[in-house]
């Protein structure tokens, strides 16, 4: 009798989030009617800023804001809360696919003319990731956030779903 046992790291698991991250944010920028290619082109810094803060257990939020060019107005809002309670069950990994386009559908675009950036909130204490900065989040003054449910999940790592409307 042979037995064989398969475990998930958190650097697996940190990779898997990472990856659908990326991917969500894409489907997500892609419904606003916009080009991802700004997210394509800064995920060599971006993408290791969340699996390194993902594996340390440091990243708190990403966040995907839309805004015109020249201001600081918000116009549209996604944030992904990173809770590192998991699932607990060792083999589970799992996106939520239909789900994000269910709520996509329901958040709406925002404005013609918006571009879009993505900022990362992390622990004070996190590691320095090379080319990363610190910045400031615009005002949701006039916007309500709205839970969506969780949209990536693994055994140790889950990232939930907000989107922010006009009030």
């Amino acid at each position: 009798m042979s037995v064989s046992t398969f475990t998930y790291t958190r650097t697996h698991t940190a990779t898997y989030v990472a990856d659908n991250m990326r991917n969500q944010l894409k489907r997500i920028i892609q419904a606003a009617g916009l080009s991802p290619e700004d997210l394509a082109d800064s995920w060599n810094v971006l993408g290791e800023a969340v699996r390194t803060w993902l594996r340390s257990g440091h990243l708190r939020k990403v966040i995907l804001e839309f805004y015109k060019p020249g201001s600081d107005k918000l116009e549209g809002r996604w944030d992904f809360d990173i809770d590192y309670d998991g699932s607990g069950v060792d083999d589970d990994m799992w996106v939520d696919r239909e789900h994000l386009r269910r709520t996509i559908e329901k958040a709406g675009q925002p404005p013609p003319g918006c571009v879009y950036r993505v900022v990362l909130r992390h622990d004070p204490e996190a590691p320095m990731v090379t080319g990363m900065s610190s910045t400031d989040l615009r005002a949701t003054d006039g916007f309500t956030s709205r839970a969506a449910g969780t949209s990536i999940a693994t055994s140790d790592i889950m990232a939930g779903l907000n989107y922010w409307r006009r009030s």
